[in-house]
């Protein structure tokens, strides 16, 4: 089986005060159809660099990255958009909700760029917010709701294009510890409902939740495999201690 997501020897490089600086150096990884990966690493890791370039936001300055076989470095901007409205689902920490409309139009908003009929979004978002156990809000709009429940909206929003990839970045941080799990239990359950979900986070207990973890420093990877294996945790001195590049 192809992988989903490809990068080969992907480098990003930024110039800083007269100095490249390398987010990504020489990064390879793949990830496959299905799988529940966990892109872990501290602020400067370059774990936010990865994100940006698996969520056709940004470009490596070499190597290749492709997803489901294109190669995002290749693309127009205009092509790098049409690819992420097709292909990708994104869970941000700060739900990104629109503040004006209900639950059911924030979710539909994504269809809307996609061009589909108003009466087929507005079945399709009302199915996502089902299945992410809002059925029951669709007219809200996010001030009526909890952290948890605009989260939950954030996964239905991701959901409705049916994406191949569900990309989530530090999806609990701004949750409580109950409601993190929550969150994360969702996540579990779509995984194992078919869906591929890339996790971003710099924290040890979120990572684990997942099936694999690649773990990043100084932009490379230093650790690609089983989450349960005692070699993908680091000691608590050297835990993430924030989110960044």
């Amino acid at each position: 089986m192809n992988a989903l997501i490809e990068f080969r020897e992907v480098c990003k490089y930024y110039e800083m005060g007269g100095e490249t600086i390398a987010a990504a150096d020489h990064i390879s990884m793949q990830i496959r159809q299905g799988e529940f990966v966990a892109i872990v690493g501290q602020s400067g890791s370059g774990k936010s660099t990865c994100m940006n370039i698996i969520g056709c936001l940004d470009v490596p300055s070499a190597g290749t990255c492709l997803l489901d076989g294109r190669d995002v470095g290749r693309m127009s901007r205009n092509e790098l958009a049409e690819i992420r409205n097709e292909k990708l689902g994104f869970i941000f920490q700060q739900y990104n909700l629109l503040p004006k409309l209900t639950l059911l139009e924030n979710v539909e908003v994504p269809l809307m760029y996609a061009g589909v009929p108003r009466a087929e979004r507005r079945e399709r978002a009302k199915i996502a917010l089902e299945l992410v156990g809002l059925g029951e809000k669709l007219r809200h709009r996010p001030s009526q709701l909890s952290g948890g429940q605009q989260q939950r909206a954030s996964v239905a929003r991701a959901l409705v294009g049916e994406p191949a990839v569900i990309l989530a970045d530090e999806p609990t941080g701004a949750l409580d510890s109950r409601t993190s799990r929550e969150v994360l239990k969702l996540l579990q359950r779509l995984n194992r409902a078919g869906n591929t979900v890339v996790l971003i986070t710099h924290d040890n207990s979120i990572a684990v939740q997942a099936q694999r973890i690649i773990r990043l420093e100084d932009g490379r990877v230093i650790y690609d495999g089983d989450a349960r294996a005692p070699e993908a945790l680091v000691t608590p001195n050297s835990a993430g201690e924030g989110d960044g590049a």
